[in-house]
């Protein structure tokens, strides 16, 4: 019953493919993580394109401010809340916004009975 050569070397054949399966398919640079890899990649290759987007956006804005004299009126009124010279600020709020309370009692005339 001694085993043969031949068993002991199919044995050792087997056992190193199993090994190489393994690393081929679960270790770190198996195909999983490969896979895992391009995913991530094209994801921030996703994010990189939008934030390049917002970017030139964002230098187009700097490229007005420095050139331009419209721009910089217009951010100075919008962020800044500022009026030209000769301007009359209106401004027009819903009248669902205000429910009375703000009015000072004092100031409403008395109202006149009729024996007066």
């Amino acid at each position: 019953m001694a085993i043969s050569r031949k068993y002991i070397w199919t044995t050792v054949a087997v056992v190193l493919l199993l090994i190489l399966q393994y690393r081929l398919w679960f270790d770190d640079s198996g195909v999983a993580a490969t896979h895992a890899l391009k995913e991530q990649t094209e994801s921030l290759q996703q994010t990189n394109t939008e934030q390049a987007a917002i970017n030139q956006l964002l230098m187009n804005d700097v490229m007005d401010l420095r050139h331009g004299q419209n721009l910089l009126e217009e951010t100075a009124r919008e962020d800044l809340g500022l009026i030209k010279e000769g301007e009359t600020f209106i401004l027009f709020s819903e009248p669902d916004s205000f429910s009375g309370s703000h009015v000072d009692s004092k100031l409403l005339p008395k109202p006149s009975s009729a024996n007066d």
